[in-house]
């Protein structure tokens, strides 16, 4: 459960919440298991926060900090994450189900297991990313950096994927079904998409123009 201290100081607001980061650096502030669905938390500092299951649905974080911060099993359902700073951020497990990401930096998230089903991600940074087992089912990922993510089993289902960088990315027994606007050249930049799931017509094309991609790494 969370501390109750650090609970009250979250809500009186911005101000008291970021002095008190500013000035006890050394405390991890404990917000498990928190029920902060709905609150406005905009440009709020919660860099190395314990949010282990904590209720975020509904939530506003743009341009907050939550850098390091843990979020295994947290439910950001529909919260809005936009311009948000989640450097080397936990998220595995947790309930992303239609956030808004836009412009959000991921870089080295592990987002392992982790619903982000319709999310959107467009132009969110993901480079060095753990999303294996992600389920990305009709999520929008376009500009998303996904260089040298790992999305290992990952479900991208009728995921938009239009313009996306995918230098790098593992796509091993991904699932790139009824993917949309992916283009080959894009795709091709992948490290593998050995037993990936594609469509006829693009499992196709990349026979032809990248097939080391199909085969065992």
């Amino acid at each position: 459960m969370a501390n109750q201290d650090h609970l009250d100081l979250l809500l009186q607001g911005l101000e008291v919440w970021n002095k008190f980061r500013r000035t006890q650096p050394t405390v991890r502030p404990d917000l498990r298991e928190a029920d902060l669905s709905g609150y406005d938390f905009t440009r709020m500092d919660f860099s190395g926060c314990d949010l282990t299951g904590a209720d975020l649905s509904d939530a506003y974080l743009l341009r907050a900090s939550l850098e390091e911060a843990d979020l295994t099993g947290a439910n950001l359902t529909e919260a809005d994450v936009i311009e948000a700073n989640l450097l080397k951020a936990t998220l595995t497990n947790a309930t992303l189900v239609m956030v808004d990401f836009s412009g959000t930096g991921l870089i080295r998230g592990d987002l392992a297991g982790a619903d982000l089903t319709k999310a959107t991600l467009t132009r969110a940074s993901l480079p060095w990313g753990n999303l294996q087992g992600c389920r990305l089912v009709q999520a929008n990922l376009k500009m998303a950096d996904l260089r040298e993510a790992d999305l290992t089993e990952a479900d991208l289902t009728e995921a938009n994927l239009q313009d996306a960088s995918l230098t790098g990315s593992v796509f091993h027994r991904a699932n790139l079904q009824g993917a949309q606007n992916v283009s080959v050249e894009y795709l091709g930049k992948a490290k593998t998409l050995f037993q990936a799931i594609l469509d006829p017509q693009l499992q196709e094309e990349i026979e032809k123009t990248s097939p080391h991609l199909l085969r065992e790494p």
